[in-house]
Parts: C-alpha cells; structure tokens; sequence
C-alpha cells in the first residue's frame, strides 16, 4: 500500500506549476504527508494525501467540501488575520483540492500547502515564556477571527459571505458541545468491550462528562464563546520559527468553544507556563472567570478522552490507554466531580 500512496504522490505533484518537485515521505497519521521540494527553484512544500491510517481517524474533514474550507480558512488566516500559517497552493487547474480516483474507485483527496521553515519543539524542550505568551496572543487572534466572522454571518448581512459560512459549519467536525460529547462517550465505551477501560473507570468518566454537559447547559452559545478553533493544538503542531511559534496542521480544525482549543493548548504547558499562556490569551481581553477556568478544565479532558476515542482502532496504543486509564481517572476525574481544581495538575 505504502509503495502505490508513494507512487500516488508523485503522480499528485505533477497537478501542480512546479517544473521539478521531488517527492519525500514524512509520516502517516490522520493524513500521509509528503516534502515536496522544486528543484528548480529551491521552494519547498507540504503535500497531503488525506487517507487516515487507521479507520478511527476518517472523519468528515477527509471529504472534498471539508478540505476546501480548510484551505479557504488557511488563505483567509494569513491574508486578514495575519497569522503564521501554511499558504494554501492551487493545482494547476486553479483548485485547492485534487480529487484521485483509484483503480477501486475511491476518491482520495490531496492538498497542496507552502513549508513553513522551522523545527519541531524537542522531547523534553521548554519554551521561553516570550514564545508561550506568543502563542496565547495567536490563539487569541484565530478566536476573533471567529467571533468576527460568526457575528456577520449571524447579522443578515453579506448573504453569499453567511451560505459560505454556513456550509463551511456544515462539512466540517464540531468539538466540546454536549452532542458532541455524548458521541465521544459512546466511542470510550468501546473500550469497556475491548477491555482496555474497566466498567468502574468508564463510570466515572460518564460521571464526568454528565458534570461538563450540565455546566454547558447553563454556558451562553453565541459567538463570542463558540466559533473557528483549531481543535488540536499540540506540541507536534507548533513549529518553531524565527518569527515565532507556528500553529500548524489545522486538517482537524472545526466548530467549538474556544475554552475546548485554550483548554487543549495549556496541557502542553507545566504549571507556571499556564499561567503565562493564559496570559497571553487574555491580553486583548478580560481575564477568564472562575466558570469559565472550571469549565475550561472539563474540556482538557474531554480533549485528553478524544487521544482515547481518537486511536481507538488502533492496537499499538491499547496497553498504553489500559495503563493510562486509571491513573487519568483517579488523579483528575474524581477530583473534577468533587469540584477541586485540576487547572494546573493534569
């Protein structure tokens, strides 16, 4: 399969203006990722043919539609809200995605992105606190991107703006609300059957997740806490540049809270460092309330079960998940259902 997605990429390149790429594997994830260098010209790019690896990471942001709002996104982060984030490159019929059919028939999408120069964050490597309360600041920027946009669309005006922005919240994933929640617990109870989780450490989590859904009930879904989020900030998709730290891979980006992303965000973070994150994000804006920290900390763990649920289908990771389970759900579930906070331990 490897050999055939190989030959595929290099088949995929050839789509786009470039008069002499080279194609070179990265790694395959939710996505199998290829550097593509142009050897007449020096630049380099990032191809992405979106086939998961494994069945539990195919979602709704594989499929055509998704793949255009992310590109959309993409063009519109770095041209308005001047972020540090990966150019989208149109193929050379002037399309961001390029649709392979296979010889079985399966369509399989492909994306064509600029490299960003930079280096993964080592195992082990802190950042200064000038580059944590950078990335505060950026996050910040991409939520009020959302509010933005969120507000014209839900104003009346700019029609062809709000059915673009409305399909865009059709086609791709949501994260933190209560339906999304529930559906994340019914994927975590298959571990039950699995045996990775005991009956004891699942009721517990449905315990908690009960407790955030109830907080949710009573928390505003407007757009001032609900929009574009990036879904899955983590070390491996921060890259960092002389420019600063770069938020990259948004191939899971979506509709959330933005508690859900800042929430997600911290957990790279050990206690000090949270507190500088925080504020970071907070800078253009009032400090979060004691509600909102609380309910902030309900979703770094909703966003820590969705690593669960997320490789799920994935064998290699169950004795990791079987080992981690009881310690995540004694040392941080039980004392969230006991309203202790866990802000800075988990």
């Amino acid at each position: 399969m490897a050999t055939s997605l190989d030959s595929l990429a290099a088949e995929v390149i050839t789509h786009y203006p470039l008069k002499n790429p080279s194609v070179s594997f990265i790694r395959h994830n939710e996505n199998l990722t290829y550097q593509v260098v142009d050897e007449a010209s020096g630049q380099k790019f990032l191809l992405r043919i979106h086939k998961a690896a494994f069945a539990s990471m195919t979602g709704i942001q594989h499929t055509r539609p998704a793949l255009e709002a992310e590109m959309n996104l993409l063009h519109e982060l770095k041209s308005t809200a001047g972020l540090r984030v990966q150019i989208p490159v149109r193929n050379s019929s002037g399309d961001w995605v390029t649709v392979w059919l296979s010889e079985s028939g399966e369509e399989i999408c492909c994306t064509v992105l600029e490299w960003i120069e930079g280096r993964d964050i080592q195992q082990g490597e802190r950042l200064t606190a000038e580059q944590i309360h950078d990335l505060g600041e950026q996050m910040q920027t991409l939520h009020q991107y959302g509010r933005v946009h969120e507000t014209f669309e839900t104003s009346g005006q700019g029609s062809e703006e709000a059915a673009f922005r409305a399909d865009q919240t059709d086609v791709r994933p949501s994260y933190g609300s209560i339906k999304e929640n529930l559906n994340m617990l019914r994927q975590l109870e298959e571990g039950v059957r699995l045996s990775i989780f005991t009956p004891e450490d699942f009721e517990l989590i449905r315990e908690t997740f009960e407790n955030i859904n109830k907080q949710l009930e009573a928390y505003s879904h407007h757009p001032e806490t609900w929009g574009v989020i990036h879904g899955d900030i983590t070390r491996g998709n921060l890259l960092v540049t002389e420019q600063g730290i770069s938020m990259i891979d948004f191939c899971l980006y979506g509709y959330g809270y933005y508690l859900f992303d800042t929430g997600g965000a911290a957990l790279i973070f050990n206690r000090e460092e949270r507190d500088v994150f925080l504020f970071g994000y907070t800078k253009q804006r009032v400090p979060l309330t004691e509600q909102e920290i609380r309910l902030m900390e309900g979703f770094m763990l909703i966003f820590t079960f969705g690593y669960f649920a997320f490789q799920m289908g994935n064998e290699s990771r169950h004795e990791w998940m079987k080992d981690r389970m009881p310690k995540l759900c004694s040392k941080y579930c039980r004392p969230y259902i006991q309203n202790q906070q866990i802000f800075y331990d988990l």
